[in-house]
């Protein structure tokens, strides 16, 4: 069941994404001790990591991210897709919900046809929602932008408005978590990202979600884990919180989204992990620092490619018996190390089927729909933790 081709480019800017944040986790993995490359148990204990303990574990919500691929399945598509959420143990899902697939023309009515589908099937299988606004169509884009999906909206109470739509639609139906665009550290925000327009979308969405659902759990977009770079514009997932937090956004959310992709280095010993709480410069002492040290880090995007993003491949290439079985390898540790700080409050594995359109090898199934070791990995992973019992 691979997900086909949306009508937008959104898949383009995920690989590009992808390329960025394996720039980033090359740059962080440097300078790690030796042992962190040689991964496994041996490695971790060797550089100071550690796996959790039934002991040590607290309570984890584990999730599958789609990104936009539900957004075109068919309704027995969408099924076998949630049905693989719930194989796993997971008790969330992550979607779009893309601004420019509801009211694509003007803001005249709304289109929830897909959507409905989606939250009905989540719900028939108990699933949670972490449903991601973002995309606005290209009529309530800034005409700076306007051909680019990324563009922010030329006016930040409309986008509010739409985000009260949906939770008013969806609040009934027990969808409660809204997280607020998707890697605004990087050009996801046209032209490049700016903390002080974000932090300004990001107070006037949550206040209108919190007015239309006072349950409303709002996380603050995921950042994507790469260095600061002043020829790009690009911010640290460090500093952008610190910069945004400044401002106050972090005080109208719930957690912050963190998408600390990793491999070849493994989660309990990767540079990208240890910034969420033990680095240096880390996530949770910045919102230790700006008053809000009960906002909790979720990571939203997390996952290993069986190859690096590349188009055209063989199933050959792809499915090598090394590559799946470290991809195997890292959905086990990434449960024991998430697990294991008690500062993350989720963990959502992107992603379940291969996109090899957009050279996107993450999924726990091939493009054929075959499993891979890293789906029972994953999914042992999660039952034996004793972490991920929250309702």
């Amino acid at each position: 069941m691979p997900p086909r081709p949306r009508r937008r480019s959104h898949w383009l800017f995920v690989l590009a994404c992808l390329a960025v944040v394996s720039l980033g986790t090359a740059a962080a993995v440097h300078g790690e001790p030796a042992a962190a490359k040689a991964g496994g148990a041996a490695g971790a204990k060797a550089a100071g990591g550690s796996g959790a303990s039934r002991a040590d574990a607290h309570k984890v919500d584990f999730g599958l991210a789609f990104g936009d691929s539900l957004t075109v399945e068919s309704s027995a598509e969408i099924s076998a897709s949630l049905n693989d959420a719930v194989n796993l143990g997971a008790k969330w899902i992550r979607i779009d919900l893309p601004w420019d697939a509801v009211q694509t023309d003007n803001a005249n009515g709304y289109d929830w046809g897909q959507f409905d589908k989606i939250v009905s099937a989540a719900d028939a299988r108990k699933l949670h929602i972490d449903a991601v606004i973002d995309a606005p169509p290209s009529w309530a884009r800034q005409q700076s932008c306007k051909s680019q999906e990324s563009c922010p909206p030329a006016d930040f109470a409309t986008f509010a408005d739409f985000a009260a739509a949906a939770s008013r639609r969806y609040a009934p139906q027990g969808v409660h978590t809204w997280e607020i665009w998707n890697e605004p550290n990087l050009y996801f925000w046209s032209p490049k990202p700016d903390p002080a327009a974000y932090t300004e979308l990001l107070k006037k969405t949550s206040v209108a979600l919190r007015a239309a659902d006072p349950k409303a759990f709002i996380i603050l977009g995921g950042l994507a884990a790469v260095s600061s770079d002043t020829k790009t514009g690009y911010y640290s997932a460090v500093d952008f919180l610190s910069a945004v937090a400044k401002l106050g956004a972090t005080k109208y959310v719930n957690a912050v989204g963190y998408h600390p992709y990793s491999l070849p280095t493994l989660p309990s010993v990767a540079a990208n992990f240890q910034t969420v709480s033990s680095a240096r410069d880390n996530l949770v002492a910045v919102l230790q620092k700006n008053g809000t040290p009960n906002v909790s880090v979720w990571l939203t995007e997390t996952g290993a490619p069986t190859h690096p993003d590349k188009t055209g491949l063989t199933p050959a290439q792809v499915d090598s018996p090394a590559a799946e079985a470290a991809q195997a390898e890292y959905a086990t540790d990434l449960v024991s190390t998430v697990a294991s700080n008690g500062h993350v409050g989720a963990d959502f594995w992107y992603s379940d089927v291969d996109s090899p359109s957009a050279g996107l090898y993450f999924g726990l199934r091939d493009a054929k729909g075959t499993i891979r070791p890293a789906f029972n990995a994953f999914k042992n992973a999660i039952a034996g933790c004793d972490c991920s019992d929250r309702n």
